[in-house]
């Protein structure tokens, strides 16, 4: 499922990335989000070609709605979420058909490296969390705690491979109208998980690129998404008491950083997070407070 607004540079790189598989048997939902630039001929030009591209578009939902409309129409036995300004391993869709097969997984992890617009690899940005892992199939729940534990739990949508049948029988959908939204698919697809493996490779390679959501100056919007992250999880661990130390394990690994990163807010936005804030603050280490509330 590919997302596209406004990526008219890159579309076409990320879906050549895609179309060029080792396994074939694949479907491309391929959704444009009310793209303003020329990304929709783009996408048409290319759609003529495969026939294995199903191509829409609609009015501009966001990232959340878009995804959700691709799962409603997708058809395949496994699913994965791609970017449209990212790119694959070539075998990164066939290794994790064959490992989910074989092991009956309900999802499957792996890595991604970073790399610029120029194509040279970001080293200061990691995304390495399976290295010296076990090879072995692990309970949702028990690999979530591991990799918080471990600080190499990463909530990008575009690190698992996924059983459709898995988020069909949850009901697990993207929030709408959420920035950060995978900040609350990502551990509820792991508390709903009950047999998940990993593979120690990095098929996932991120353009980091200025305009992006995830370089743009935080905003009241971005503290936003982040809280309902937060107040979904703490429903959670509300009606679900078996799961509460699991939770407050994922309030003590998130908390921290998204109230660091608040301390650039204009001052006015600050009293916003201060109020919205208040139940999750004991998450929150000292000096990060003081950052918070002083740094300018």
């Amino acid at each position: 499922i590919i997302p596209v607004y406004n990526t008219e540079a890159y579309v076409e790189q990320t879906l050549r990335s895609i179309m060029g598989q080792t396994l074939r048997d694949i479907e491309l939902i391929v959704v444009n989000d009310g793209s303003t630039d020329g990304s929709l001929s783009v996408l048409e030009r290319i759609a003529t070609g495969d026939d294995r591209i199903r191509l829409y578009t609609q009015p501009n939902k966001g990232l959340s709605q878009t995804r959700n409309a691709g799962i409603a129409r997708a058809r395949g036995e496994f699913i994965y979420f791609m970017d449209s300004d990212d790119l694959l391993e070539k075998d990164a869709l066939e290794t994790c058909y064959r490992k989910c097969t074989e092991q009956r997984l309900d999802f499957v992890i792996f890595d991604a490296k970073a790399f610029s617009d120029e194509g040279a690899d970001i080293p200061g940005i990691r995304y390495e969390r399976t290295q010296g892992m076990r090879d072995r199939v692990y309970d949702g729940r028990e690999l979530l705690a591991l990799l918080l534990r471990e600080g190499r739990y990463l909530p990008s949508a575009c690190l698992s491979f996924v059983r459709l049948g898995l988020l069909r029988e949850s009901g697990l959908r993207f929030y709408p109208d959420m920035l950060h939204e995978d900040e609350l698919y990502t551990p509820m697809l792991y508390l709903y998980a009950a047999r998940v493996g990993c593979i120690e490779r990095a098929f996932f390679k991120r353009r980091v690129r200025e305009g992006s959501i995830m370089t743009n100056r935080i905003s009241r919007r971005n503290m936003e998404g982040y809280f309902t992250a937060f107040r979904e999880m703490r429903f959670w661990k509300r009606s679900h008491p078996g799961d509460k130390r699991l939770v407050g394990l994922w309030f003590s690994y998130i908390v921290d950083p998204v109230i660091w990163k608040a301390h650039a807010l204009p001052l006015r936005d600050k009293w916003r997070v201060v109020r919205a804030g208040f139940p999750y603050f004991g998450y929150v280490k000292v000096r990060t407070l003081f950052v918070f509330l002083f740094k300018r």
